[in-house]
């Protein structure tokens, strides 16, 4: 088997840059994370082992992309032929690594798609603290340290998490922590709000990350692309679905028009109906005088009326 050589862990890379990386740099590697795994959420698989060992950065042309590495914790979280979701369950061991494990995970819950992207969140926070507030945590059992690490991460909010960083991060935790087991993530949600604070910061996603130190010069501008239109790309998506709403309406309008001719045509007809009742209920007097003239008329039949007298 041929495997393509690969350069540094992002790991290696945060321990050079004396273990800090900046806003800009986490957002860039974020939005690349993301990507990579949404795309293997697609193709059903969990990666259940988010570390900062687990992601390398390529070589010479492609040192700018970020790829994940070791799948032997992977899992389908669903069927390939009918999409048919694994189901919750409880009281499992720990798999993967605790400093970045979601609390449900910790919990012993089956793990979904929400574990990864949770443990992506811790990753991202890691970067940029340098440290979390549950790492250090000294016990004697592994069992142990799982439960106090659990108990602080239950204890310490995003808020607590996300202090002196961008709001976008504490509602990035957020965001995970809150998702459902078979729920499908918002990918282009938590992408944006990476993008946000880029854009806030007036900062562009231009492949500069903290251990690169000569700006590089990227020909990939689809990939540049990729990131900085994603939030426009969104308002266009959103202006269309805002179109087949007013489309709908439209539709719902017409039936309703539709439905009140129906109504005045029906009311129309009634009348019409009950106006030639009355009609024919005025005729019926002179019908029946016009009928007793013919009967006396049947009864002289043959009789010579200029003979007869009127009295």
């Amino acid at each position: 088997m041929v495997m393509e050589l690969l350069g540094e862990s992002l790991e290696d890379l945060f321990k050079e840059c004396n273990r800090k990386f900046s806003v800009k740099t986490v957002c860039m590697v974020g939005l690349q994370i993301l990507d990579r795994f949404e795309f293997i959420h697609k193709k059903n698989i969990i990666h259940r082992d988010i570390k900062a060992d687990n992601f390398v950065i390529g070589l010479e042309d492609k040192s700018h992309i970020i790829y994940v590495l070791d799948f032997g914790l992977s899992k389908k979280y669903r069927s390939g032929k009918n999409k048919q979701h694994i189901k919750m369950s409880v009281k499992k061991k720990l798999t993967g690594t605790a400093r970045y494990a979601s609390i449900n995970a910790l919990k012993g819950c089956e793990q979904s798609r929400r574990d990864d992207l949770e443990a992506i969140s811790y990753l991202l926070l890691y970067f940029l603290r340098g440290v979390l507030p549950w790492q250090g945590i000294r016990v004697h059992k592994h069992e142990d340290r799982y439960k106090k690490i659990l108990k602080k991460k239950m204890e310490t909010t995003a808020e607590d998490l996300c202090q002196g960083f961008p709001e976008q991060f504490k509602d990035f935790v957020n965001y995970t922590r809150n998702l459902q087991f078979e729920e499908d993530p918002d990918y282009t949600y938590l992408n944006n709000l990476l993008i946000s604070v880029l854009e806030k910061d007036k900062l562009t996603y231009d492949f500069f990350f903290d251990w690169v130190k000569e700006k590089p010069v990227i020909n990939d501008d689809i990939a540049i692309k990729r990131y900085v239109l994603r939030e426009k790309l969104n308002e266009k998506e959103k202006q269309k679905i805002e179109e087949e709403k007013g489309k709908d309406e439209e539709d719902k309008n017409s039936q309703i028009m539709n439905i009140n001719k129906e109504d005045e045509s029906i009311n129309k007809t009634v009348d019409i109906m009950k106006n030639l009742s009355i009609e024919n209920e005025e005729e019926k007097p002179e019908e029946n005088e016009g009928k007793k003239e013919k009967e006396m008329e049947s009864k002289f039949d043959g009789v010579d009326k200029s003979k007869c007298y009127i009295f």
